[in-house]
């Protein structure tokens, strides 16, 4: 499928940059993509006047087989998006139970997702131990907002860590995953968060709050 190439204004110099629009991303072609989404580097486009990194987030299709994964990433999106993509006829094919569909806001979000599949793990797990475990970060970190945690992995553990747009200038909290806990919210809650196959959903903290009010 050919690029489409827009023109953006660098912040920096205010001199035009071409920037690349990848809006069909599938990795079982290009498996480069996902490791550029996962690293930050997907969205950035260097400005060849200046060499300034500027970050352009556009509408995006993601698309991973192997994960039975389909992403669409739509920054500052309509609150009916989901509403347009549940009304969209599914193939067959995609109808398997075990296929899961996503809408996400921004790279951030995206990059999360991915992590967290790749680690096969369940957002929407994941999204209720934010959850639960929120007022308790709160009183650490006062200024966090929904959004601002988010899950990651290493070669040791599993983890949430703060991610603000403060993100590098101070000491972050690091908040290992508890096996223990995610296997008793799994084995309990799992059920009542199923979404219909071949469905959209935005599974995040307003998702998940939406389900179980405070």
């Amino acid at each position: 499928m050919a690029v489409e190439i827009i023109d953006v204004v660098c912040p920096n110099c205010e001199k035009d940059i071409e920037v690349p629009m990848n809006e069909f991303i599938d990795v079982a072609e290009n498996p480069e993509y996902k490791r550029q989404i996962i690293e930050g580097d997907f969205f950035l486009n260097r400005c060849n006047n200046c060499g300034d990194n500027v970050l352009v987030e556009y509408p995006l299709m993601y698309m991973d087989p192997d994960k039975k994964l389909n992403i669409y990433m739509a920054p500052a999106h309509e609150n009916d998006l989901l509403d347009q993509l549940n009304s969209l006829d599914v193939p067959e094919a995609a109808l398997d139970t075990e296929s899961h569909f996503r809408l996400t806001s921004n790279g951030v979000s995206l990059m999360e997702k991915l992590l967290i599949f790749e680690r096969n793990r369940d957002d929407r797990i994941l999204e209720l131990y934010k959850f639960i475990i929120w007022e308790d970060v709160k009183e650490h970190w006062q200024d966090l907002e929904p959004g601002d945690l988010l899950f990651m992995f290493d070669d040791e553990e599993d983890y949430f860590v703060i991610w603000n747009s403060d993100n590098g200038n101070d000491e972050k909290l690091t908040i290992p995953i508890d096996e223990e806990l995610y296997s008793e919210l799994e084995e309990n809650y799992l059920e009542a968060l199923s979404i219909p196959p071949g469905k959209y959903a935005e599974v995040n903290q307003e998702w998940i709050s939406e389900r179980f009010e405070r």
